[in-house]
């Protein structure tokens, strides 16, 4: 695994960067070419000039093996989703004011679990309504908020949802650029809020859904993490948890960090690791031991350390007042497995299930072509992490991605996993190694799907909630 200092720069050469981004590699930028004559009476002088296996696959078969499987994908999707969709249901029964203008600007933003938001956020959570319990409160309390201003209409707490994840979604985008820049630099950075930005599932960051906010507050808890801040840091975690059930696997990463902080201020690593791997493990573990044990000896560390417990205090805040409303502490998580059929399972028992039932029907709430492709593309992130992040990365990765995949059901796989902004530095990292190739393929790919994605989210094909 490469570690990096906290905001360290890229070894990476301005003039390399430059050569980069025009596309071309770093050894062929130094020649200089002259143009071919070109004469109506003299032929033009072939380059003779050997060609590798390597040039052929990067410039030739590469680009357009990227085409063919973009169009084996569409096609299958055409397939599978859209034509029994067509055959079966030749009109959506969708209402007629979600057609008109101006309303269809904000109304074709409202899909699916949006309803459950805009319920609490209007009336708070119901006890004969159990299913609203798995719905975390943060979001509902801005969009009561905001709507209040508004006017509390049916079109006010629409706007105030657009508006607050939209808001969140951009602050999301600044944190994450100056993250990644402080970690890398500025190429780096831009390819990866890109990336996020033209993500196939990154519509829901724009509708009345909770992942705008969530992302916003899991960057900038990360990012002050990564400045030493551990009150705001733990703050942003805290708000987190009380906005998605995810928020609370944040404590993880974040206690991570202030434990490694510690040890290595008390007890730094000496410069002469043993070669050997496992006389290396062992002797980093002995000393983050020993610097954590120091460490326990000041008042100072304790106090500063209570800053990690704000992350779970966001979710057990909810889990008093359900308490208070229902009699039942852990309400929502009953409501989770009862109503929802969500339980804690062993990850790989859901993917061995699923690839034994694969489902192709557009008419159920699982769009199993997506989610298990991106099941499987997300746990490679997750080990790519370990090689190539900082450990705070790795297991903000790791927990954010077994997570969904230990609840027993492969639904809104894809949804979930657009917070795990750490692969799409991943993937920036990859594409700005001189592989402009690789850059193209992934902004076609995203683009492409997005577009089809967004067209599924409108018109409320439930395989795309």
């Amino acid at each position: 695994m490469e570690e990096h200092s906290a905001y360290g720069s890229s070894p990476s050469s301005e003039s390399t960067i430059d050569q980069q981004s025009l596309g071309l590699p770093v050894a062929q930028s130094q020649l200089i070419t002259q143009p071919l004559p070109i004469s109506s009476t003299l032929p033009v002088q072939a380059d003779r000039r050997k060609i590798a296996l390597s040039e052929i696959w990067h410039n030739a078969l590469l680009p357009y093996l990227g085409t063919r499987l973009l169009l084996v994908m569409v096609g299958l999707l055409a397939n599978f989703y859209l034509t029994p969709l067509i055959i079966s249901q030749p009109t959506l029964h969708i209402h007629s004011t979600y057609t008109r203008f101006p309303q269809v600007l904000w109304l074709m933003w409202n899909r699916f679990d949006s309803g459950f938001y805009l319920s609490i956020a209007q009336g708070g959570y119901r006890p004969a309504g159990p299913s609203d319990w798995v719905f975390y409160p943060l979001y509902p309390l801005l969009i009561a908020g905001v709507s209040t201003v508004l006017g509390r209409s049916g079109t006010a707490f629409n706007l105030a949802g657009i508006l607050i994840s939209n808001l969140a979604a951009g602050a999301a985008i600044i944190y994450l650029y100056l993250l990644v820049c402080k970690e890398f630099n500025r190429e780096v950075a831009r390819r990866t809020v890109l990336y996020l930005a033209l993500f196939p599932m990154s519509f829901y960051l724009s509708a009345i859904y909770t992942e705008g906010l969530f992302l916003a507050l899991a960057v900038t808890c990360i990012y002050y993490t990564r400045q030493r801040s551990w009150w705001i840091a733990g703050f942003c975690g805290g708000l987190a948890a009380l906005t998605h059930p995810q928020g609370v696997m944040l404590a993880v990463p974040l206690a991570w960090e202030y434990l490694s902080v510690l040890s290595r201020r008390y007890a730094p690593l000496p410069e002469d690791l043993p070669q050997k791997r496992t006389d290396r493990m062992r002797l980093c573990l002995a000393f983050f031991l020993r610097g954590l044990f120091l460490a326990a000896r000041e008042f100072k560390n304790w106090w500063t350390g209570l800053a990690l417990f704000l992350v779970p205090a966001g979710l057990f805040a909810f889990m008093l007042y359900a308490k208070s409303q229902t009699g039942d502490l852990l309400f929502t998580f009953h409501v989770n497995s009862s109503v929802w059929g969500r339980q804690l399972s062993y990850p790989w028992r859901l993917l061995i299930y699923s690839l034994r039932h694969p489902i192709i029907d557009p008419t159920t709430w699982n769009f199993w072509l997506l989610n298990i492709i991106v099941a499987f593309v997300f746990l490679g992130f997750t080990l790519w992490a370990f090689r190539r992040l900082p450990m705070l990365y790795a297991l903000y990765t790791t927990v954010l991605v077994l997570l969904p995949l230990s609840s027993n059901f492969l639904n809104s796989l894809a949804r979930y996993y657009l917070v795990v902004f750490p692969a799409f530095i991943l993937l920036a990292l990859f594409s700005s190694d001189g592989k402009p190739v690789w850059h193209t393929f992934i902004l076609v790919c995203f683009t492409s799907l997005l577009t089809l994605f967004m067209a599924f989210f409108v018109i409320g094909m439930p395989v795309i909630a």
